[in-house]
């Protein structure tokens, strides 16, 4: 176990520094699925992203069956939050990398994101405590999702330009090069809010999970404008080639 943590503080060492490559709550899971790690040294680290979903599964029912349990369900979100970057840990402390791994734990981020809306949405709508009606919480909901379609679209089409011209490689993930720190502070704000919802409760700070799915929205929205000016510039000139090659 000390030959585990001494590995990964090694390995990680800069990656732990503050918007180095992670928001500050990026870091603190981080360091904290470091800690935890060595519980799952035995386990397939598909299985740990599993459990990971599993986690946030639960703690959704547990906040949607009651409302007044939201903070024990925010709590076992952020276990959720932990293990998703433990899966990573063990799969190359283990030597089992996988595309297959990658895959699902982008997707299991997704739904488990998704499900965290869903329950700060029946919160605000069941306290009557919100300054917008059900009509926008809809589109929250579906942006979401949408962003990381467009983003995943982007991405195939660059990588499938970059097999065909070698000499102009386009970057298949922008938001690690073009406006990293604001990405970085978004995410950091919606944590936040999480994180004071936890501690405090709803009844100092429930307008802060209104104002989480807003800076949600705008996140998602400015990572498909993004996406979609990108693609506009980089695939407009080479669309011919690629239709005449198909």
């Amino acid at each position: 176990m000390m030959n585990f943590y001494k590995n990964q503080l090694k390995k990680n060492k800069d990656l732990l520094m503050i918007y180095k490559s992670y928001s500050f709550f990026g870091s603190v899971y981080r360091f904290l699925s470091i800690v935890v790690s060595p519980l799952f040294l035995k386990f397939n680290p598909n299985l740990i992203s599993v459990f990971g979903l599993t986690l946030a599964i639960i703690g959704f029912f547990i906040g949607i069956k009651d409302t007044e349990n939201i903070q024990l369900a925010i709590f076992i979100f952020i276990i959720s939050f932990v293990i998703d970057y433990s899966d990573g840990l063990i799969a190359r402390y283990q030597n089992k990398t996988s595309f297959f791994g990658r895959f699902i734990d982008g997707l299991f981020d997704i739904i488990s994101i998704g499900l965290l809306h869903i329950l700060f949405i029946k919160f605000l709508l069941l306290k009557n405590n919100t300054f917008f009606d059900l009509s926008f919480y809809f589109i929250i909901l579906l942006i979401y999702p949408i962003q990381h379609l467009i983003l995943d679209r982007f991405s195939a089409l660059a990588r499938w330009c970059n097999e065909i011209d070698k000499k102009n490689k386009i970057q298949p993930y922008l938001r690690s090069i073009f406006f990293k720190k604001t990405t970085l502070f978004l995410l950091d704000i919606q944590h936040l809010c999480i994180w004071v919802t936890l501690i405090f409760g709803t009844n100092i700070s429930s307008n802060l999970l209104e104002f989480y799915l807003m800076v949600s929205f705008l996140t998602s929205i400015f990572g498909i404008l993004l996406y979609i000016y990108f693609a506009k510039k980089f695939f407009s000139n080479r669309s011919n080639k690629l239709d005449n090659l198909e």
